[in-house]
């Protein structure tokens, strides 16, 4: 396998060409390694990609994918249909972390936040963003009643905005509410 693919991850569903199930020997080898001798735990590893930890691995797969992603757009928040060149489903990967946030280790934690423009509330961000909008808006305008198909210089869709949170009045936070109703002609 290895001479065929380049490396020793094999996925765990992997047959050979006569049937047998490899991808289960791998798995099954990766979780009795502390029953493994020595000398087989020099060769699985003497093996090019092979790994102990699939988790650990995919976890920095997607963690690299990440820093470059901010390299490239300058912060951290990848819309989640975002694939990269190669296919990597980034977007996914990036709503599954803050979806288990509770999971992850204090390290990844750490280390997601050190990125530029990391969130873990995408749709308090979101909101946020909109507020901001509006606020410019009123203080250019001098009320918030923001016409329905207003759009920002930079084509953010505010009028949409607007009218989103008065018709979704019930499931903001009295915060929000508040917040919306200190601005002049809300």
């Amino acid at each position: 396998y290895v001479e065929q693919e380049g490396d020793a991850r094999v996925p765990a569903s992997h047959q050979t060409e006569d049937e047998y199930n490899l991808g289960t020997w791998v798995s099954s080898q990766r979780s009795i390694k502390d029953r493994l001798t020595p000398e087989q735990i020099t060769r699985l590893e003497s093996l090019e990609g092979w790994i102990w930890d699939i988790s650990e691995f995919q976890w920095e797969q997607g963690f690299s994918y990440l820093e470059a992603y901010v390299e490239q757009k300058g912060h951290a928040r990848v819309p989640n249909s975002h694939q990269t060149e190669d296919g990597y489903t980034l977007g996914r990967w990036v709503s599954k972390q803050r979806s288990k946030k509770d999971r992850l280790t204090p390290e990844q934690i750490t280390r997601l936040e050190s990125l530029e423009g990391w969130i873990w509330d995408i749709s308090e961000f979101q909101w946020e963003q909109g507020f901001s909008y509006l606020e410019a808006y009123v203080e250019q305008k001098g009320h918030a009643r923001v016409p329905n198909s207003h759009q920002t210089e930079d084509g953010y869709t505010l009028g949409r905005w607007v009218s989103k949170q008065r018709s979704k009045k019930d499931r903001l936070t009295p915060e929000q509410i508040t917040r919306l109703e200190s601005l002049e002609g809300w």
